[in-house]
């Protein structure tokens, strides 16, 4: 490969004087306009027709239109989604009218689920699990209030409104979803380059809950699509097998540890729910209190779990460490950014190669010597923040 001049590049391709280019002659545009052309094709939309022949069933109809613009498309509906309030449900379905085959298909919910964790992980899913929805896990109302977090200084506060929250019952299973945050970035905790990798993750949850959301009403089914809104994450994910919960009050996954963010979508299709999973957590933050010592606001608990909540911002009756909300929130106010260091120091929070997953191996299986892997894991640094002066220089981006 070699670089051209702008001299050279017109030379080789550019042969005569070029006229600006009107896009009305584009091909996709001159059916609008000219009947000839409109009339040499039956139909135009290129929506799509259902047959047996492997490649044009229901399925695959789903994952071209949920992939880019047909109806229902995912931007459009998220679109839709983000003017009514979080817990209304998309009633929006295609009008797909499924072959016997595929009636047969929805009645197969092992394949069912197959098919749905592999569309979740093609559309951005890091980690993918099913559970059942629960009713104790969705937030009793709803809360539209707006506040200065984001905003410019003078961003007025506004109290909002709370109300009843419920999900009609035919919503029996949620897909809940991780996404993998930039291991390299979070290095520079506390910094906003750190933050980058947060709100990456959460642009990533709203894409993929669209395209997600998109793939199942074109199989005409339901789908609500969900953030940190309609229900609690972290015990969906526990349920749905994508990790424990540790110190620091995050999911903490095998492969990734809390270094995701979670988002769900609830739907009415009929799937196979997964089961909890413990790979040595709870004992390992037993035994580690790395986070709650290099927190910066000392909101994380330095005792054992308990079922005590430490204000209005925990939930009562689960076997945890509650965090301390109000001086973590009013610690990012204070430095006037939010924070990831329970995140970034923690343990394991470590690339996904052989050597830390040798390490994961022995936390699982050899838990008696959670203390010499702790002070291994400090020995070596891990969980330091990096010096964020050469960046710039240094950054190499993860290629996809």
């Amino acid at each position: 490969m070699r670089k051209l001049t702008l001299d050279q590049w017109e030379k080789k391709y550019v042969i005569a004087p070029l006229e600006r280019y009107d896009p009305k002659n584009n091909m996709f545009n001159r059916w609008s306009w000219q009947p000839e052309i409109r009339a040499s094709v039956k139909d135009w939309r290129f929506s799509g027709e259902i047959t047996s022949k492997p490649g044009y069933s229901l399925r695959d109809l789903a994952l071209r239109r949920s992939s880019g613009g047909s109806s229902p498309a995912p931007r459009r509906e998220a679109t839709i989604a983000a003017e009514r309030p979080g817990s209304t449900p998309s009633t929006n379905t295609a009008t797909l009218n499924p072959s016997e085959e595929e009636t047969s298909y929805f009645s197969n919910p092992q394949m069912v689920t197959r098919d749905i964790k592999k569309i979740a992980m093609h559309f951005g899913a890091s980690l993918v699990g099913i559970c059942k929805v629960e009713n104790r896990w969705v937030y009793s109302h709803t809360y539209h209030g707006e506040g200065p977090m984001g905003a410019p200084g003078d961003t007025p506060v506004v109290i909002g409104e709370s109300k009843p929250h419920e999900i009609p019952n035919e919503f029996q299973y949620a897909v809940v979803m991780a996404f993998a945050e930039d291991y390299s970035l979070l290095k520079y905790h506390p910094t906003w380059i750190a933050q980058s990798a947060t709100s990456l993750g959460y642009a990533e949850m709203a894409i993929t809950n669209a395209h997600l959301s998109a793939f199942i009403r074109n199989l005409g089914y339901k789908a609500i699509e969900s953030g940190n809104d309609v229900a609690m994450s972290i015990p969906m994910a526990m349920q749905a097998g994508l990790g424990e919960i540790g110190r620091n009050g995050l999911l903490i996954t095998a492969r990734f540890g809390p270094r995701i963010r979670l988002s769900k979508v609830l739907t009415n299709l009929p799937l196979i729910a997964d089961s909890p999973i413990e790979f040595g957590v709870t004992e390992y933050c037993e035994a580690c209190k790395k986070c709650a010592v290099m927190c910066p606001s000392q909101s994380l608990l330095y005792g054992e779990r308990t079922t005590e909540p430490n204000s209005v911002s925990n939930v009562g009756g689960s076997l945890k460490w509650p965090i301390n909300a109000e001086t973590c929130r009013r610690y990012w106010g204070q430095v006037n950014r939010p924070c990831t260091t329970c995140i970034s120091c923690c343990s394991y929070n470590k690339p996904d190669t052989w050597p830390h997953k040798t390490v994961r191996w022995f936390t699982d299986h050899v838990r008696w010597a959670d203390p010499l892997y702790i002070k291994m894991d400090n020995l070596l640094g891990y969980g330091a923040q990096k010096n964020a002066d050469n960046f710039w220089e240094e950054w190499q981006p993860n290629q996809h």
